[in-house]
C-alpha cells in the first residue's frame, strides 16, 4: 500500500459551498484509493462532502457549516490517499479460455533482457463486463520471458472469456 498526502489552499468563496477537483501527484493506475480530507487553518467550521474518487483525482465539495456565507480567508485542505500504485503495463498477452480454474502461461519478452529481471508484477483483467476475479502466481523469470499461473478466485470453475494478462518489470 502507498500513502500520499497533501495540503492545498482553498480559494476564497462568496458561497458557502465550493466544488473542487485535485489530482494525485502519482496516479493510482487502475485502483481507486481511499481518501480522507479535512479543512484546517480557519476560524470557520467546514465539512468535506460528496467525495468522488478515481485513480487519477478526487472531486469533493467543501461547505462552511457555521454560517450561510462563504469565506474570505484561504483555509487549508489536508488530504490523505491510501491505495496501491500500480505501474503502467509494459506488456500484455491475451489468455485463452479455460475449462479449469487455473492456466499456466508463458510470456516472451519482445527482446532479450540482460540481465534477467528480478521481479515482475502481473495482473489479469477480464472482458469489459466481466465479474470474474483472477490472481497471478509468478513462476520462473529469465532473460527471454517468464512463466506464471493464472487462477480464477471467485469460483472453482474455468472461464469462458479471453482475459488479458498485463505485466511490468518492477526490479531489474
Amino acid at each position: 500500500m502507498s500513502t500520499q498526502r497533501g495540503t492545498q489552499s482553498l480559494p476564497t468563496s462568496d458561497k458557502n459551498t465550493l466544488n473542487l477537483t485535485f489530482s494525485f501527484p502519482i496516479p493510482y493506475n487502475g485502483t481507486k484509493p481511499q481518501v480522507t480530507a479535512t479543512v484546517q487553518g480557519s476560524i470557520g467550521t467546514y465539512k468535506v462532502q460528496d467525495v468522488v474518487i478515481t485513480p487519477l483525482q478526487f472531486k469533493f465539495g467543501v461547505t462552511r457549516t457555521d454560517q450561510t456565507n462563504g469565506w474570505t480567508e484561504e483555509p487549508q485542505l489536508e488530504w490523505t490517499a491510501v491505495g496501491r500504485e500500480v505501474p503502467p503495463a509494459e506488456g500484455t498477452q491475451v489468455i485463452e479460455k479455460s475449462s479449469s480454474n487455473t492456466a499456466d502461461i508463458t510470456v516472451k519478452f519482445p527482446s532479450t533482457i540482460d540481465p534477467a529481471p528480478k521481479k515482475i508484477f502481473a495482473w489479469v483483467i477480464g472482458d469489459f463486463f466481466s465479474q470474474i476475479t483472477y490472481a497471478v502466481q509468478m513462476g520462473s523469470i529469465n532473460s527471454s520471458g517468464f512463466q506464471c499461473t493464472v487462477k480464477r478466485t471467485d469460483t472453482a470453475s474455468g472461464w469462458d472469456e479471453s482475459p488479458s494478462l498485463f505485466w511490468t518489470i518492477i526490479q531489474k
